[in-house]
């Protein structure tokens, strides 16, 4: 289950590799290689006057603060902290197919291994 946990903490840009196999349109998963991880997204500007949360003014159109009527054309960019780690990650031994190699017993050179158990 600590296998979900981290696909569940991937987001949008972070660069991955997986190995598994495709069976009848079902994507099943056996390792997981986080090779960057995207630590910038971009957040909804605030309003530099009253700190409220700006309001799209449409599309291409930029942000406008709906209390005070301030403008900004981009979003704000925020570093955020992860919980996962750039490494390779397996599926727990009860979930993996008999014929896939442990991350133990695999040579990686210098990558960061993450084991199941």
């Amino acid at each position: 289950k600590g296998f979900r946990a981290i696909i569940r903490e991937l987001r949008i840009g972070d660069e991955v590799t997986v190995y598994g196999s495709l069976k009848e349109g079902t994507l099943n998963l056996e390792k997981i290689e986080l090779r960057e991880l995207n630590l910038v997204v971009e957040r909804t500007p605030k309003c530099n006057k009253c700190g409220r949360n700006m309001k799209s003014a449409g599309r291409s159109q930029g942000y406008r603060c709906k209390r005070c009527g301030t403008f900004s054309a981009v979003k704000d960019k925020v570093i955020v902290e992860r919980a996962i780690e750039t490494g390779l990650y397996e599926v727990p031994p009860v979930a993996r197919r008999h014929i896939s190699k442990p991350l133990v017993r695999m040579r990686m050179g210098d990558k960061i291994i993450h084991p199941s158990r």
